[in-house]
């Protein structure tokens, strides 16, 4: 059987999954899973976020949720605080030990090596592209 050049879907799979095993030996090296690092980054862009609102951020279940928090906590990186207009919901947060720095960092660099000897039009374009696949995959999911 000839060769068949790789698909749009298998270059973008190729590209996650390598993406995917950087930032894990990065967060390894931080003590980490890379759930749990997925976790921690999410509460930095929403702190005071609702469990709820975490697990759909996350586009996990509650109860998933609620062992990585668990996790989380046990290692002083994140808090639950009880709202204060509803006592059985929790806001969570960082703690002030939570060093998601190095995450972040890395993110940076994975986006600047991402783009790196791409115009400013072709990154363009490629974003309006990614986002447009994105609200097809949508789609299909839906189906």
């Amino acid at each position: 059987m000839a060769d068949r050049p790789l698909t749009l879907f298998d270059e973008l799979l190729t590209l996650t999954r390598t993406v995917r095993q950087g930032f894990e030996l990065r967060v390894r090296q931080l003590g980490l899973t890379y759930a749990r690092a997925r976790l921690l980054t999410t509460i930095g862009r929403n702190p005071g976020a609702s469990q709820a609102e975490l697990a759909a951020a996350l586009e996990i279940e509650t109860p998933t949720l609620k062992r990585l928090l668990d996790a989380v906590e046990a290692q002083g990186l994140a808090e639950r605080r009880p709202l204060p207009e509803d006592g059985r919901k929790h806001a969570v947060h960082l703690t002030d030990t939570c060093r998601i720095d190095p995450l972040l960092r890395f993110r940076d660099e994975v986006d600047a090596a991402l783009v790196d000897g791409i115009t400013a039009e072709d990154l363009e374009a490629a974003r309006r592209v990614l986002t447009r696949m994105t609200s097809n995959a949508e789609r299909l999911r839906r189906k």
